[in-house]
């Protein structure tokens, strides 16, 4: 771990931040031919805010301003600037919602990415993002506050975004005429992998779209050092739909054996899941995301 979230970023006073900001950033972004679009702040754990400074690194050259916050004790944190990033290390958290007022570009849309702490710290947070994405190692508390949390922006989970390829291609499935047919009869979903919460989210969003009526009795099985997902198995016993992560870990293979239907597989990349990658595609996301409000609520359901 470096001593500094941005090693390479001049240490100023909180007071001197947006003329630093503007004094190292200005030339930068002439050269590239870029403006600002947004504001991203992270905020979490020291130990979890390395990856994520890293990751806000690769997404420098698409205009983005960006507020790295660790927690601490200190009302008046270390601060360094670096281009259009600036570190916050050690904030006392009741000092957050205010650090975040006075450095968001407050014409331009502000994603927070959350990446654990107190629930009750993110209720402000809410308030001054167009979007809050959720990324704690363990959700369950904050999970049910997404109720709440989406009366006052609009919410979504990085393990959520890592479902997406998974989610496109079971409901894939179901374009096929012979596999809406056998759909009502599907009672048993089998889910294998690392990440129990990840696994228990793409369950209530199964339920949640097939419907509750269906009573979908989901069977999770953890695979500790394993990829967060490995295999999902929908079916009735007889008949089923099976995504399986690939050997290489980077595709997926699907197959349908469906009464009156061929059998048949394919294999899908399943796309760039690097943190990097993920938070840019939830940059490209305004709107209210009701499938994954819906998910989380099913998910509760689920063992």
């Amino acid at each position: 771990m470096s001593e500094s979230l941005l090693p390479a970023g001049v240490a100023v006073s909180f007071s001197e931040i947006e003329s630093a900001l503007a004094g190292s950033s200005e030339d930068a972004r002439r050269a590239a031919g870029t403006a600002l679009t947004a504001t991203v702040v992270v905020a979490g754990p020291r130990e979890r805010l390395s990856e994520a400074a890293e990751a806000i690194e690769s997404l420098k050259d698409i205009g983005v301003r960006a507020v790295l916050i660790s927690y601490g004790d200190n009302p008046a944190p270390a601060v360094r600037v670096a281009g259009h990033t600036v570190a916050l290390e050690g904030l006392r958290p009741d000092y957050l919602n205010n650090a975040v007022a006075a450095l968001r570009l407050s014409s331009l849309p502000t994603l927070v990415w959350w990446r654990g702490g107190q629930i009750h710290d993110i209720q402000g947070l809410a308030t001054l993002a167009d979007r809050l994405v959720l990324d704690a190692e363990d959700p369950h508390e904050v999970w049910k506050s997404v109720e709440s949390l989406a009366q006052r922006t609009s919410v979504s989970d990085l393990r959520w975004t890592r479902l997406t390829r998974w989610r496109a291609l079971m409901a894939h499935f179901f374009d096929i005429p012979e596999v809406c047919a056998a759909a009502c009869d599907f009672r048993t979903l089998r889910i294998e992998g690392s990440d129990r919460p990840a696994m228990r989210l793409f369950a209530g969003w199964l339920v949640s779209v097939l419907g509750e009526q269906q009573r979908i009795v989901s069977d999770l099985h953890d695979q500790p050092g394993r990829a967060p997902i490995e295999v999902v198995v929908l079916g009735d016993g007889s008949q089923q739909l099976v995504l399986r992560l690939g050997a290489n870990r980077t595709c997926v293979r699907t197959a349908a054996e469906v009464t009156n239907l061929p059998s048949s597989s394919r294999t899908v990349s399943l796309g760039n899941q690097q943190l990097a990658a993920l938070l840019g595609e939830e940059l490209r996301i305004r709107a209210r995301d009701l499938a994954f409000e819906r998910a989380v609520v099913a998910s509760r359901k689920v063992s």
